[in-house]
């Protein structure tokens, strides 16, 4: 194998020798990147500032000043960049046979405008963006980088929710504006559990990510990483879950340290791209941060809960296709749907009491006669009632 020979002249060196420390995560996907290039499988020409790679040497352990130990694994890339080369030396390497670090070091006989921290930050943006991670539904799990990962996102259309006219249209009307301007705006479900919020929100997400849009499910640990990967990935749509509990209130003394940075993302501070969306679920409004419902920060909140009959039917009906049980249509009767109504029950509570019901009804536990099935639902009521009692003494 030949020997690359790089020339170190101190007063040309803008990239210093100083080693980043970066993830498994990270430098797998740099090597993507730069073996995508290499392989002319990606084109950088219209990057920001284009580069490409030049020179690839995977595990070359004859670099002596590198070699820690025999499991010490060496890479040399050379990327071309603004008509000057570039050298990357990538360093991995075991520490008690515990633990596998990777080091990144940077370095060019060339002068630049920019420091080896910027260039890694941005050929680490472009590796992300080349990467998996585009337009994928990913979970971020908090601030490192290291911390995030694609998922499956559950399958769902607007024929699977049952929801009033009301709720449905603007639902819809974000794909809209989506499709006819390609912005996505910021929304906040407030409802109690079981009022269709989540389930919105993931028809949403799928009908989103089959247009090519990347979905970011976060926790708000990880708030500042997802606006970073959100704006890489963009276009993108930043999904935060029960955001009560996540960031507290500072008026009842419960904000958690992640309240401050939420309220930098709706602001601005952390800048967010045109084409990157928030979607906000809360079961109490009352408990989240008043800053964080100020008019602007969303540009609309939507309030889940109020079921029609025809919804309730329709919820039923689906409740009973799921286990295969169509047949037991007494369970969608008239008077069933009005006391679920009289008891202001969710739709999760519908459909989950529909198909504990269905089974009942199937091994003969409940006599198959509406008088039995509402003293069955009553019952169940009554317990769930004097349970909740007991928990908020």
């Amino acid at each position: 194998m030949n020997k690359i020979t790089i020339k170190k002249t101190k007063t040309q060196q803008k990239f210093g020798l100083y080693s980043h420390r970066i993830s498994d995560l990270v430098r797998n996907l740099m090597f993507e990147l730069i073996n995508n290039l290499k392989q002319n499988l990606i084109s950088l020409e219209n990057a920001e500032i284009p580069f490409e790679a030049l020179f690839i040497i995977e595990n070359d352990n004859e670099l002596e000043d590198s070699i820690r130990n025999e499991t010490t694994k060496n890479s040399i890339v050379i990327l071309k960049l603004m008509d000057k080369e570039v050298l990357l030396n990538f360093k991995s390497y075991w520490y008690n046979d515990q633990y596998l670090y990777n080091e990144m070091t940077i370095s060019s006989q060339e002068e630049f405008n920019f420091t080896d921290y910027e260039f890694f930050e941005y050929l680490l943006n472009n590796a992300i963006y080349h990467s998996e991670f585009k337009g994928a539904y990913i979970n971020i799990e908090g601030d490192d980088i290291q911390n995030f990962h694609t998922h499956e996102l559950p399958e769902r259309s607007f024929e699977d929710i049952f929801l009033p006219e009301k709720l449905l249209q603007p639902l819809n009307s974000y794909i809209s504006i989506y499709e006819k301007r390609k912005r996505l705006i910021r929304y906040l479900f407030v409802g109690m559990p079981g009022s269709g919020k989540t389930e919105s929100l993931i028809v949403i997400a799928n009908a989103l990510k089959q247009q090519g849009v990347t979905i970011l499910k976060v926790a708000a640990a990880g708030i500042r990483n997802a606006v970073k990967l959100a704006n890489i990935l963009a276009p993108s749509l930043i999904i935060l879950d029960d955001m009560d509990l996540e960031l507290g209130n500072r008026e009842d003394h419960s904000e958690s340290e992640h309240l401050k940075a939420f309220l930098d993302m709706l602001d601005g501070v952390e800048k967010l791209h045109s084409d990157v969306g928030i979607i906000a679920t809360t079961n109490s409004l009352w408990l989240v941060d008043t800053a964080a419902q100020r008019p602007g920060r969303f540009n609309k909140i939507m309030g889940f809960g109020e079921l029609t009959d025809a919804n309730a039917k329709n919820i039923i009906l689906k409740a009973l296709k799921s286990v295969d049980m169509n047949h037991l249509s007494i369970l969608s009767d008239e008077k069933i749907i009005q006391h679920y109504m009289s008891q202001k029950s969710s739709g999760a509570y519908i459909y989950n009491m529909t198909q504990m019901l269905a089974n009942q009804l199937d091994i003969g536990v409940v006599e198959e006669s509406v008088k039995d099935i509402l003293a069955y639902i009553q019952d169940d009521s009554e317990t769930l009632s004097y349970f909740s009692e007991k928990t908020n003494i």
